[in-house]
C-alpha cells in the first residue's frame, strides 16, 4: 500500500472535519453537542497554530483515508517535548491496513475511546502499552 501522509493546508478544513466524523461510526458515537460548523472553525484555528498540525493520509488515487491532529502540548521533565495525538481517524473501508501507523517518532501519547477495541489492538501491534487511565469531563458551557 502506498499511502501518502501530508500536512493539511488552509482550505481543506471541511474535508478534515469529514474525516473526524468517521470516529462517530460504531463503535464510536457522535458527541451530544457536535456542531460541524463549529468544528470547521476550530480546524481553521488549529491550522493557524504554531504548536499544532493536522495531517491527512491519502490513497494512491488521492482519496482521504485518514486524518490526525497533533499538538505540542507540554515540555515534560522526564520525556522532553511531547506531541499528543488528539484525533486519529481512518476511513472505515481502510481500517486494518496500517493507515494509522507512525513512523520515526520517539514518544507518542494517545488516548482512545474505551469501546474502540480494534483500534487498541492496532496500537498494541505498533508497540504501545496501556500506560494510564484517562478521565475527562466538560466544565462550564464555554467551548
Amino acid at each position: 500500500m502506498n499511502i501518502r501522509i501530508r500536512r493539511s493546508q488552509p482550505g481543506t478544513e471541511a474535508e478534515f472535519v469529514t474525516g473526524l466524523e468517521w470516529l462517530f461510526d460504531p463503535p464510536g458515537s457522535r458527541p451530544p453537542d457536535w456542531d460541524r460548523g463549529r468544528a470547521v472553525k476550530r480546524t481553521v484555528q488549529v491550522l493557524a497554530s504554531e504548536n499544532a498540525a493536522l495531517f491527512e493520509a491519502r490513497s494512491p488515487q488521492d482519496q482521504l483515508v485518514g486524518v490526525a491532529s497533533v499538538y505540542l502540548d507540554i515540555l515534560s521533565v522526564r520525556f522532553g517535548r511531547r506531541a499528543s495525538i488528539e484525533d486519529l481517524a481512518v476511513h472505515p473501508e481502510w481500517r486494518r491496513q496500517d493507515v494509522g501507523a507512525e513512523h520515526g517518532a520517539d514518544y507518542v501519547f494517545l488516548e482512545s475511546g474505551i469501546s474502540r477495541t480494534e483500534a487498541h489492538h492496532f496500537y498494541l501491534r505498533q508497540g504501545a502499552n496501556h500506560a494510564a487511565a484517562a478521565f475527562r469531563w466538560t466544565v462550564g458551557h464555554n467551548r
